[in-house]
Parts: C-alpha cells; sequence; structure tokens
C-alpha cells in the first residue's frame, strides 16, 4: 500500500474485524503512538508495534462489548492523514454505552503507520469505563 489514505482506512478495517495481526503488519518498526493524556490506556508514547497489542488492543477487548473506531472524514497531506470519526462501545463493567468523537492524525511512511496521536474526550470514556 503506497496510498496513505489507503494504509490508514486498512489499519479502522482490520480494527472493526478483530484482526490484530492485520493491525500489526500495518504498523511500522520505528513506531511513534501516542494515546490522549487522560485516555485510560495512556502510559506515554509507544514504541513498538506490540505495545499497541498488549497496552491499547487486549485491553479494549477486555474493556469493551462492540467497541468501534469509526472514522468518516479524511484529510490528507503529503504522508500525513488526519482522520475524524467516533469510538463507540458498551462497557463491560458499568453496562454504560459511549460514543466519543475524535480526531487521529497518522503519519505514514515506507507505506506503514509510522506516528499516531490521538485526540478525544477522555471524560466521556472514562465514565462509561468506571461509572
Amino acid at each position: 500500500m503506497t496510498n496513505p489514505i489507503e494504509t490508514v482506512r486498512a489499519f479502522y478495517t482490520a480494527v472493526a474485524q478483530g484482526d490484530v495481526p492485520g493491525v500489526v503488519a500495518l504498523l511500522h518498526p520505528d513506531l511513534e503512538w501516542t494515546e490522549a493524556e487522560g485516555f485510560p490506556y495512556y502510559s506515554g508514547t509507544w514504541r513498538q508495534p506490540s505495545d499497541v497489542v498488549e497496552k491499547l488492543l487486549v485491553p479494549l477487548m477486555r474493556d469493551w462489548d462492540d467497541f468501534s473506531a469509526v472514522a468518516d472524514d479524511f484529510i490528507v497531506e503529503g504522508d500525513r492523514v488526519v482522520s475524524l470519526g467516533a469510538y463507540g462501545g458498551t462497557s463491560k463493567a458499568t453496562g454504560r454505552p459511549m460514543r466519543a468523537p475524535f480526531a487521529h492524525v497518522w503519519r505514514i511512511a515506507d507505506g506503514k503507520l509510522q506516528r499516531f496521536d490521538m485526540y478525544t474526550d477522555t471524560l466521556v470514556v472514562d465514565r462509561a469505563l468506571r461509572g
């Protein structure tokens, strides 16, 4: 995949399908992945694809029913893609539904996702997760 938007769209498709190997295959080995500070899974900038699996994908599957990250608008400039969309899901702990709009800023290098920065209303997510 050489088109940056195709690479980003492939990520959302892999997440929607629960395709962890597909997500990992899209991640650059020289990764910089930063969740929004205040997001339940934030722990600084992750540098390894395995960090995304262990610190994000596994906890999401553990904590949410029907978790989704749906991007419906994309802005592309060179190797940078901004995706706008919303998270959704129901907390397994509280039974509360959640919908939180997001902006994701991606940087593509060598046809892979090299950098990710997330912006979302972390309070909405936290309230659903913890009650």
